[in-house]
């Protein structure tokens, strides 16, 4: 037997996603399967995406890429007639942690609906949550019974730090001295998302991944894709659920205004290049469409992730029929 390999888990693994399948099926979704190789892959800073070169019969070339999630081409769908869409299939990402949590190719579900709201986003993606787990009859000890707490990402740094996190937004003077107050080192070439992060990685987010929470209003920075929140635009409508010590999931009260979403581009661009990253052009086609869609919500889910928890193994690789070590040594 090849080592983490669970043929009961691979059983259950598939069970989730037949329920998965059912759940949505049943709410008046549409499954869609967009394509997995695509021109244009996107601008996310800290996402890598499999690039590879197709050629055609007569030898014309195009560099082309695995895409890191659908999430384009769901929108374009919506922007074009579709209301309520899902794609459950395999995504790629490259330099990511082999830590039992990830994996270069990874089973994800992300589904859009028109004229939905971040609540109606989280209730949705509980209530999904909770009809795989009683499909199968386990109940993870990370689903309580009552609904999954839904935190702010200003009352999560309250609580933590004592500090009103508004107040520091875009202030990377006054956050830098908050890191270094917490004992975190600062460096000259810390952006205040980098600081940010200093303390949200080590101080807030284990604790709220650990008791579970949709943790929501994230800051505007940190949600390219993100509406603004309509009473504070220092803030954007994105949501993560975390359950069992990992995230699960990542959504979005979906941006249509594709002017400000050029600029999100140019930006998540201009620190790609900071990064030394490779640069992909602005698609065009997505920013044409993206006015069409409307309001609209969506989230990407990870389906190993959940299937780890239901079946309480400690590594996705117990639950995927061979992992990356497995397939490629290391």
């Amino acid at each position: 037997m090849l080592m983490g390999m669970n043929t009961d888990f691979l059983r259950l693994r598939s069970v989730v996603v037949k329920a998965i399948r059912r759940f949505f099926d049943d709410h008046g979704y549409t499954e869609m399967h967009t394509s997995r190789l695509v021109g244009l892959p996107g601008q996310e800073p800290y996402l890598e995406a499999f690039e590879t070169t197709v050629v055609e019969a007569g030898g014309s070339r195009h560099e082309a890429a695995l895409i890191t999630s659908p999430e384009y081409a769901m929108k374009r769908l919506l922007a074009n007639g579709m209301d309520k869409i899902y794609d459950l299939g395999p995504c790629f990402r490259n330099e990511e942690p082999w830590d039992g949590t990830h994996d270069p190719e990874f089973l994800m579900i992300e589904w859009y609906r028109k004229d939905g709201n971040l609540s109606s986003l989280m209730d949705e993606t509980e209530d999904m949550v909770r009809f795989v787990s009683d499909t199968l009859g386990r109940h993870p000890s990370t689903v309580s019974p009552g609904p999954i707490p839904r935190i702010t990402c200003e009352e999560a740094w309250k609580e933590k730090t004592g500090t009103d996190l508004a107040e520091l937004i875009g202030d990377r003077e006054a956050m830098a001295h908050l890191v270094a107050e917490r004992g975190q080192t600062v460096t000259e070439g810390d952006t205040w998302d980098d600081l940010y992060f200093k303390i949200f990685l080590s101080e807030i987010e284990p604790e709220l991944a650990k008791k579970g929470c949709f943790l929501h209003r994230y800051p505007i920075s940190m949600a390219a894709l993100a509406k603004p929140c309509a009473d504070d635009p220092r803030f954007a409508e994105r949501v993560e659920l975390y359950l069992g010590g990992v995230e699960l999931a990542n959504g979005f009260h979906e941006l249509a205004d594709a002017d400000v979403q050029r600029v999100r581009f140019i930006e998540e661009q201009e620190l790609r290049r900071s990064l030394g990253k490779k640069v992909w052009p602005l698609d065009e086609g997505f920013l044409s469409d993206l006015p069409k869609m409307g309001n609209a919500v969506g989230i990407a889910f990870g389906v190993e992730r959940l299937a780890m928890l239901i079946a309480g193994a400690s590594s996705i690789n117990e639950v995927i029929p061979f992992s990356a070590r497995e397939r490629f040594g290391g």
